[in-house]
């Protein structure tokens, strides 16, 4: 967990279940200060959060969602979100991330039913709260759906049933309601261009106006997208991303302090310590 890998677009690579059929089923769990929390990032897919213990929250597309203990949350396809782990207690979770191409059983249904939902930027996410109507019988489709996970049929199934669901809520009333609360599709666009020169050029010197000048807009301009998106300034990202890669490589690989820190754009091994252990709450020999 935590170990994201990138598109040429800087979208995410899901890690699915099996190569060969595009779904991620997982019983998940997060605590302040994971490596898999608070990392924004987006992907084709379409994600299902449900909580089944603790509560925890979600950003999604710059808006702030909180997840109480039965509520299900639908992440639209492409949208930039990240999970945020409680700040005392454990927190679980059921996760599906499925492509809608699952669905496709045919080129109507495709055109009718699936894309008017996915390509529609104004709708970013959908929450089913615990103590609404349809919510209990999407509980019982994503508790089912941890024992489907070696079929293909089953989770095609599911998938169905889960859409009818989404379908339900998806009317021009709440398309109204979210256009108001949503993301700026301009934004989110600059935003994933920003991410990508990132993505690429971590491991050397970054500037405030190289990450500016990647997605064509001024620093004031930049500065205000991703504190808006991500929660963080365009540096604090930049030195939280390098973490995470520190931390994967202290997981994967026996390389020394002095070589992880070169190779993730941080001046000296004491300064990574420093800048990980702020977003880590540990050194890196710790964690290690």
């Amino acid at each position: 967990m935590g170990i994201i890998m990138k598109q040429e677009d800087g979208s995410e690579i899901v890690n699915y279940n099996n190569e060969s059929f595009p779904s991620y089923i997982f019983d998940g769990y997060a605590y302040k200060g994971c490596t898999w929390e608070r990392i924004p990032h987006y992907h084709e897919d379409v994600e299902i959060v449900y909580v089944y213990h603790g509560h925890m929250g979600y950003r999604v597309g710059g808006v702030d969602i909180e997840l109480e203990k039965g509520d299900v949350l639908f992440v639209n396809s492409g949208v930039v979100h990240y999970s945020i782990a409680p700040p005392t207690k454990l927190v679980q979770y059921i996760i599906c991330v499925l492509h809608p191409r699952i669905l496709y059983s045919s080129f109507n249904v495709e055109m009718k039913a699936i894309k008017p939902i996915i390509t529609d930027k104004s709708v970013t996410y959908i929450h089913f709260r615990n103590d609404e109507h349809d919510t209990p019988e999407l509980q019982e489709i994503m508790s089912t759906m941890l024992d489907c996970t070696g079929s293909e049929f089953h989770i095609t199934m599911n998938f169905f049933r889960i859409w009818n669901l989404i379908m339900n809520r998806y009317t021009d009333a709440y398309r109204t309601h979210m256009r108001r609360v949503g993301e700026d599709d301009e934004h989110s666009k600059l935003l994933k261009k920003m991410m990508l020169f990132i993505d690429g050029n971590y491991s050397n010197s970054i500037t405030l106006n190289e990450i500016a000048n990647a997605g064509g807009i001024s620093i004031s301009l930049c500065n205000q997208i991703f504190k808006k998106l991500t929660s963080k300034a365009p540096i604090e990202y930049v030195m939280h991303y390098r973490s995470r890669k520190v931390a994967d490589l202290l997981m994967t690989s026996d390389m020394s302090m002095g070589e992880i820190a070169s190779i993730t754009g941080f001046s000296s091994a004491s300064y990574m310590s420093e800048i990980f252990k702020k977003f880590y709450s540990m050194s890196p020999r710790e964690y290690k």
